[in-house]
């Protein structure tokens, strides 16, 4: 349904960093890529005078949590979420782990996280990273550039594998609702795990191919409070940690209660089995890719050979990443041979690369 598709990967929402006067680097904007979670969880509790590692005042007050049961059963989750990170080169390669397993991780705390545990806690944090940190502005001058003054924007599909809310945050300003399920149907968006009235025959279409990391409560059928993209916050907190439960370890899952996150990784099927029936309606008249900020891991090569294969018309792809080198070497090891060869160009400037063809 459109001649321009963006592949979009972690590198896309990563931001700015900067280093203290200690030489300590830090994160003015943006989220943390998947090997810089550990880091990004510690900046969620500084330590105090005395050296103790707590929650972060200004998260405290942001979220009015007076509650000191509360406060101890955010800050116990986020320190195991930062034990497991430093335990696996990624917190996706534990996730792949348990999935494949159906098994358990067992912290220092000897509380066991299974898989569905850790997606929780995982979407806990990235949902405090989004709230406390200032979005990644890359988003915001690319929707700029392109957006048209009645609103509209051009014809293409952006597939993204991020389960952050950085181009719905971006795009919330131009939107007459803020609300995310407005957002989501303004921008069209195909998304893995949760409704969205995705129209697979308008011009603009934004899928997201790990769902995203809010929470819904399977009692209702919205996602719970923090519909509004202008208040992430609310997206976690309230009911997603319980008011009047603490169990931890084996008694973990009866503390989530209903509520569940809509992150999703690759390797779990979608549920209506459309997901990927509508992608190849979306992509399969690509002539132009632009990769941005994504390195093709092996765990997603299934879908990732999936919807190379299904650009049958694909002549350039640009690609915007340091190892420009390596992600070329992937897409060529999955682009099916053509009579017309495809063609690769190096990007890298600091905004988000707009194609002549628009």
């Amino acid at each position: 349904m459109s001649k321009v598709t963006y592949l979009l990967g972690a590198g896309a929402s990563r931001g700015e960093r900067a280093v203290d006067d200690r030489g300590k680097k830090y994160f003015l904007r943006g989220l943390p890529v998947l090997s810089e979670m550990e880091s990004a969880i510690d900046s969620l509790m500084p330590k105090d005078a005395m050296g103790h590692i707590q929650i972060s005042k200004a998260i405290a007050e942001e979220y009015g949590v007076k509650d000191e049961h509360q406060l101890a059963y955010l800050f116990r989750l986020l320190l195991q979420l930062k034990e497991m990170c430093a335990s696996y080169p990624t917190i996706d390669t534990l996730a792949r782990q348990l999935y494949v397993t159906k098994g358990s991780y067992m912290t220092g705390y000897k509380n066991a996280f299974n898989y569905e545990d850790l997606k929780y806690v995982l979407t806990l944090a990235l949902l405090m990273l989004q709230s406390h940190q200032q979005r990644d502005l890359r988003y915001d001058g690319f929707i700029a550039s392109v957006i048209k003054d009645n609103k509209q924007l051009p014809p293409m599909t952006i597939l993204s594998w991020n389960y952050d809310a950085q181009f719905e945050l971006a795009y919330s300003g131009y939107s007459s609702d803020r609300y995310i399920s407005h957002v989501w149907q303004e921008l069209n968006v195909l998304n893995k795990t949760y409704p969205t009235g995705f129209d697979v025959k308008k011009s603009f279409a934004m899928v997201k191919l790990n769902g995203t990391a809010f929470f819904k409560d399977i009692t209702h059928p919205v996602l719970i409070q923090g519909e509004n993209v202008g208040g992430l916050r609310d997206c976690f907190f309230g009911e997603a940690v319980p008011k009047n439960k603490y169990q931890y370890g084996t008694e973990y899952a009866n503390a989530r209660g209903a509520l569940f996150t809509t992150l999703s990784y690759a390797w779990e099927p979608s549920k209506d089995g459309l997901f990927q029936q509508q992608i190849m309606k979306r992509i399969y008249d690509t002539e132009t890719l632009i990769v941005i900020g994504y390195s093709f891991p092996y765990v997603n090569s299934d879908m990732d050979s999936f919807i190379l294969q299904n650009m049958p018309g694909l002549r350039n792809v640009y690609i915007q990443d340091p190892n420009y080198e390596e992600v070329k070497e992937r897409i060529e090891t999955m682009i099916p041979n053509k009579p017309i060869k495809v063609k690769f160009e190096k990007r890298s400037n600091q905004q988000f690369f707009i194609p002549k063809e628009f």
